[in-house]
């Protein structure tokens, strides 16, 4: 009877050896593939940060060209300055609603799908401008456009001459790709007529 009972216990330990080192094995894999996500992650928040600073300097220098184009008597309001092709981008109710579009669409080149966007002309302050002051550089560019926000009187906007959006996108790229965008919409005002905005 012993015997027997001896004989069925045999292969326990075997079975309990396979189950350890399987556990082992998946914990292995597991360590594998998080060590591997993690470079790729960190690539990821440092093209996004470097987007968002991109967007932040777009910004600066374009908040600085409206400032001089007033100055300088260039332009004497804001929504004479926005962006009105393609038909539609200032119309929350069209198609071609620029806050229908991706950053993506809005910066690429017309011949590869993107909105065909005027050059720093017809409310583009900038398209595709260089962050760092190399124009051969172009793996961080900013783009900036005004909008008229009270563009769409048939809905009810009423027109404000002392006021528009200006919408900074920020890109990252490698060659041709896009690796990451960022977008700022800024509500800015003049004042007119001795009123404040």
């Amino acid at each position: 009877m012993k015997q027997l009972s001896q004989n069925c216990e045999r292969g326990s330990s075997l079975i309990v050896v396979i189950m350890v080192v399987a556990f082992m094995l998946a914990v292995g894999v597991a360590l594998l593939t998080i060590t591997g996500t993690a470079p790729k992650v960190a690539g990821s928040v440092r093209n996004q940060e470097e987007a968002f600073n991109t967007v932040e300097a777009g910004f600066d220098a374009a908040r600085i060209a409206v400032e001089n184009n007033f100055f300088d008597g260039t332009w004497t309001n804001l929504p004479d300055n926005c962006l009105q092709t393609p038909t539609g981008i200032d119309l929350p109710y069209d198609a071609n609603y620029f806050r229908k579009k991706t950053d993506a669409e809005l910066v690429a080149d017309p011949a590869a799908g993107g909105i065909p966007l005027p050059t720093a002309t017809n409310g583009v302050i900038f398209k595709d401008q260089p962050f760092i002051n190399n124009a051969t550089d172009l793996t961080r560019t900013y783009t900036v456009f005004l909008i008229d926000d009270e563009a769409d009187t048939a809905h009810g906007a009423v027109p404000d001459p002392s006021d528009t959006l200006m919408v900074c996108i920020g890109v990252v790229r490698a060659g041709n790709r896009i690796l990451s965008t960022s977008r700022l919409e800024i509500l800015i005002g003049i004042q007119i007529g001795g009123t404040n905005p």
